[in-house]
């Protein structure tokens, strides 16, 4: 299908994309448009006004703690953090890697995208420029529901905070290799003398949105890193989780693979 009718600007500087999204109510922004041409073309979304962000220089680094929100999947695939690394590879095919970006995954908020997962093991901070100027989001707050997010209207993501933990680990479950997942998980700990000093647990396909298992973490720290121990989170994740249904997989299923995906995860750490 072709999409509907719309006007088309290409933003050169921030301060111009946020005026332009700003200026016009139901205005989108267009980063790798591997989710907004989808939606354009299946006439989900009807936007007066299309920003393309591509021309805006200023958020498309790449640092070992911070990364712009037009940073590309594929560059992530070499970054110095593991996580980054692990998610990275995971994500789609070559032509998704190579277009898409981490600021236009995290805005567009499917409750389904590797990011999410990622950005809430590594405790994220989301730095958003609107009308009123620049605010940090914690990521555990960003993520209000499925494809609904703490941004306001006129706002962009232009950058990612994070702390690269000591060990990393994502374990994604999918129909086909690197196709959405029914269920993942990303964990980060710092491990010490065979127990857990801290850890950090998030799952897709746990909740209608991404979400950290905090039953999970309890039962971690400071625990010792044994069998008995990982069995018992997993059981946690599966007393906690409140699982979907959907043409994928009912809730029940996914609540089962979820127990299996954070032993998983939990092992490899």
């Amino acid at each position: 299908m072709y999409p509907p009718p719309f006007e088309y600007a290409k933003a050169e500087t921030l301060e111009e994309a946020v005026t332009l999204l700003s200026n016009t109510e139901g205005a989108v922004a267009l980063a790798g448009g591997q989710s907004l041409i989808p939606l354009l073309k299946l006439r989900i979304l009807s936007p007066p006004l299309v920003v393309d962000l591509n021309g805006v220089k200023e958020l498309r680094f790449v640092e070992s703690d911070r990364v712009g929100a037009l940073a590309r999947h594929y560059q992530l695939e070499e970054h110095s953090c593991l996580l980054l690394r692990q998610v990275a590879k995971r994500i789609g095919d070559p032509q998704i890697r190579t277009m898409g970006t981490l600021g236009g995954s995290l805005a567009h908020a499917d409750p389904r995208s590797d990011w999410a997962a990622a950005m809430l093991a590594v405790d994220a901070i989301v730095t958003a420029r609107g009308p009123s100027g620049f605010r940090e989001i914690p990521i555990d707050i960003f993520f209000k529901g499925p494809y609904t997010t703490a941004l306001e209207r006129g706002e962009l993501i232009t950058e990612v905070k994070f702390k690269c933990p000591p060990r990393s680990s994502y374990v994604k479950i999918s129909r086909r290799h690197n196709d959405f997942a029914i269920v993942a998980v990303a964990a980060a700990a710092a491990i010490e003398e065979s127990h857990f000093q801290w850890v950090r647990v998030a799952a897709l396909g746990a909740a209608e949105r991404p979400v950290r298992l905090r039953l999970v973490e309890e039962r971690l720290q400071g625990a010792p890193v044994r069998e008995d121990v990982i069995i018992e989170a997993a059981e946690a994740a599966k007393k906690e989780a409140l699982p979907p249904s959907d043409l994928w997989a009912s809730g029940e299923y996914r609540r089962a693979l979820l127990a299996v995906a954070v032993k998983r995860a939990l092992a490899q750490l």
